[in-house]
């Protein structure tokens, strides 16, 4: 005899667990846009710097992937210590140390995410301020010295994402003073902490010409020492070694003098070594 049928239960789906929230950022929807309503904009500031020899362009140069591998590692090495502030020195007075910092911050603000202030601490009136064609512009020596406001003293050469204080009037014979007043130290301070995806470069005074860099080395997180091929003496750069011991050194970069207008083609960066020793392949082809 046949068992009575019974009847089949309806299928119930398994219940979906719910999806936890993520614990990553969203990523941004393109490149990080600011809007520079208070910043004065230079005008054809751009299009200026692209005329100068040694200055990089948003291309696939040599010189600019010089300075994107240069950028890549020292972001890495900033990033791994937690670090915001590069000040970029030499031993001694030359073109090369400004225009490191320039390319530095040109390579770094191309970066879609990050943006970059490029201090000019060097208070001579050249370097940053000569190679921007700001002339006799405010900047840093006024807020130092006269409390001039920093929003007044801000430009945007026309670079997303870049912003630079100018060095401002020449400092004098009172430059390491006015670089080692409470009103500096609250400056690094501010800069370092205001905006966590920006990147400080200063331009710093040379280490062996005067005093002034030695009131500014505290402040930074690191440092970046630029050496001149055939024009730094042994004896430059290790006096530059025993001031630079106390303080964390990322590294050195070796150069040319910038090249003439005739020469802009040659290549002029030699190499870049890390404080720890020479930099694993990618690093900057000898000349």
């Amino acid at each position: 005899m046949n068992a009575p049928l019974r009847p089949v239960e309806p299928l119930r789906p398994e219940p979906v667990p719910a999806q936890a929230p993520s614990l990553l950022p969203a990523p941004p929807a393109g490149p990080l846009a600011i809007d520079y309503t208070h910043t004065r904009v230079l005008q054809g500031c751009v299009e200026r710097l692209q005329r100068l020899p040694g200055v990089v362009r948003a291309d696939r140069s040599e010189l600019a992937e010089t300075f994107k591998r240069l950028r890549t590692q020292v972001l890495q090495r900033l990033q791994a210590d937690g670090h915001s502030l590069l000040a970029v020195t030499s031993p001694r007075a030359m073109a090369g140390k400004s225009l490191t910092a320039l390319n530095l911050a040109l390579a770094m603000a191309a970066e879609h995410d990050r943006t970059v202030l490029l201090v000019d601490a060097d208070l001579s009136g050249g370097g940053l301020q000569q190679l921007l064609g700001l002339g006799p512009a405010a900047g840093l020596g006024e807020h130092l010295s006269e409390g001039a406001p920093l929003d007044t003293l801000l430009v945007n050469p026309g670079v997303p994402r870049l912003v630079v204080l100018p060095g401002g009037r020449r400092g004098g014979a009172a430059s390491a003073e006015l670089l080692a007043t409470r009103a500096m130290q609250r400056l690094g301070e501010e800069i370092k902490q205001r905006y966590p995806d920006r990147i400080v470069i200063i331009d710093m005074p040379p280490l062996l010409d005067t005093a002034d860099a030695m009131s500014l080395l505290p402040l930074a997180d690191t440092t970046l020492l630029v050496a001149e091929e055939h024009g730094t003496p042994l004896a430059d750069l290790e006096a530059s070694a025993a001031l630079l011991a106390p303080f964390n050194l990322v590294g050195s970069v070796l150069a040319r003098k910038p090249p003439a207008a005739a020469e802009a083609r040659r290549r002029w960066w030699q190499r870049w070594r890390g404080a720890s020793g020479p930099l694993a392949a990618g690093g900057v082809p000898p000349a």
